[in-house]
């Protein structure tokens, strides 16, 4: 079995150091008496004009214990066992794990009154204990604002491992649980040859095997202890936790995971969309504008998101739901291009839909090492596409339902992403009011996204092995092509 990837130093030491209580307080207590000595300092030299020094920052080893039992309990007075038990812990477990990391330094010196030695401990010269986000979790050491100190505990020990937090951020872009397989491929694409990412197609079975193997025995088991992800290990599936307490702290807020924590927020923050009109409403007085409510593909029966025909609405297959109006569409259609992480496919009829924000986000996605495909029938699109977005694979698709118009209703725009997230577009030549005397085309889609989603299984069944036969033919046109120009491929 293949093991984690090597840590970044600075997410690793940091939360190494932060995963006991203990370490938390410790690091509090020296912090705030570094800054209160520089605060000292600074004000006796601007009154004398003079090097007057400042009050020492460091801490002998027995007031260290006594402030970090306080913290500990919550309160000014504690006992003398108290005091013995934390500085035993400090002199045989905690300082020399914080010597060693760099983050604190012993000083030995002999008492002035003859007493013997005394050993003084203060904050060593460390860029991490300047982070605004370690600094805000050692303003409330004891739990960091969760609530539970045992929690914060195992929270900071989960997240000391690279993939752990890759983990994270994976499920955080997907609605609903994620197979443990799937999530594997991703994370391993994810964690790439050294700096990039990988496509999904360069991860092989075995990685995806060993990366699974670790996610089921080790990485998964640790975050959902933490109560950072739902784990059903029957079922082989997992989620992130949305629930977390973690994840509405403001030091997390501003840490490593700060991108999972930003994703959350908005989605409470706004239930309706990211973009008005483009996420799934909620309730039906949460519907805004453009969004014309939800519906089970398979049946082509509306419902209210409250459907119990087959049991709770929880074990319902994820619904779609339709949008009206072209501003709503392109917001959905920029939501799902920005949100891809492996594969993005986009068909474009014609240049008259063809706009400049649309050509940004995939060559802002294909330089973030997503595969993008274009297809379009139109040779202007085709052009305008390879010159504006070098990396993508353009292609010429062949099936009727992309490209051509039926009884004045144009279908054939699709945005479909890492085979999950799809919405189909269609123009109709009249009236956006829907009468004959108006000329303004009426613009509607129909999005859905999760694995189990209707809508994106049957988008993935028609299309996901032309892609795959797509990227097969595409890596062998470009091995053979002398000119460097990519020509269109069929679809």
């Amino acid at each position: 079995m293949s093991s984690p990837p090597v840590d970044e130093p600075t997410p690793a030491v940091a939360f190494d150091a932060l995963a006991t209580v203990r370490r938390r307080c410790l690091l509090a207590v020296l912090l705030e008496r570094r800054d209160r000595s520089a605060a000292a300092g600074s004000s006796a030299a601007t009154e004398t004009e003079t090097d007057t020094g400042s009050a020492p920052s460091s801490l002998s080893l027995a007031t260290l214990a006594t402030e970090i039992a306080s913290l500990e309990a919550g309160q000014p007075i504690v006992s003398d066992d108290h005091c013995t038990h934390v500085h035993v812990s400090l002199v045989h477990v905690h300082l020399p794990k914080l010597a060693d990391a760099g983050l604190v330094e012993r000083d030995v010196a002999t008492d002035g009154a003859g007493n013997g030695d005394e050993t003084t401990v203060s904050l060593a010269s460390h860029p991490l204990l300047e982070g605004d986000w370690i600094r805000t979790l050692l303003e409330s050491p004891v739990d960091g604002g969760t609530g539970d100190d045992d929690l914060l505990d195992r929270t900071c020990e989960a997240l000391r491992s690279a993939r752990c937090r890759t983990v994270c951020r994976v499920l955080a872009r997907h609605r609903g649980a994620v197979p443990v397989d799937d999530l594997a491929a991703l994370v391993a694409a994810r964690e790439g040859d050294g700096d990039d990412d990988r496509r999904l197609v360069d991860v092989t079975e075995s990685e995806v095997r060993d990366v699974g193997t670790d996610l089921a025995h080790n990485r998964l088991p640790a975050l959902a202890d933490a109560g950072l992800v739902t784990y059903d290990r029957d079922e082989a599936v997992a989620a992130l936790a949305t629930d977390a307490p973690q994840w509405r702290t403001d030091w997390l807020a501003a840490s490593p995971l700060a991108p999972v924590a930003d994703r959350l927020e908005t989605a409470s923050a706004s239930p309706s969309s990211e973009h008005a009109g483009s996420r799934r409403p909620e309730d039906a007085s949460s519907v805004p504008d453009g969004v014309r409510g939800e519906f089970d593909v398979g049946t082509g029966r509306e419902s209210d998101g409250d459907d119990e025909r087959d049991g709770s609405s929880a074990d319902r297959t994820p619904s779609c739901w339709a949008i009206d109006g072209a501003e709503n569409i392109v917001a959905r259609g920029h939501d799902i291009a920005a949100g891809a992480e492996d594969e993005l496919f986009v068909t474009v009829p014609d240049d008259g839909i063809l706009q400049r924000q649309c050509l940004e986000r995939w060559r802002a996605a294909a330089e973030r090492g997503v595969d993008v495909y274009v297809g379009s029938r139109s040779s202007q699109v085709r052009d305008t596409v390879r010159a504006a977005v070098p990396d993508a694979t353009v292609c010429e698709p062949r099936l009727d339902w992309l490209n051509f118009p039926v009884d004045r209703v144009h279908h054939g725009r699709v945005v479909f992403a890492d085979r999950e997230r799809v919405m189909l577009v269609t123009i109709e030549d009249g009236g956006a009011d829907g009468s004959e005397t108006d000329d303004t085309p009426r613009v509607t889609a129909v999005t859905g996204e999760g694995p189990e989603n209707a809508l994106a299984a049957l988008v993935r069944e028609h299309l996901g092995p032309r892609l795959d036969r797509l990227e097969s033919t595409r890596e062998g046109r470009e091995s053979e092509e002398t000119d460097g120009t990519p020509s269109p491929l069929p679809m």
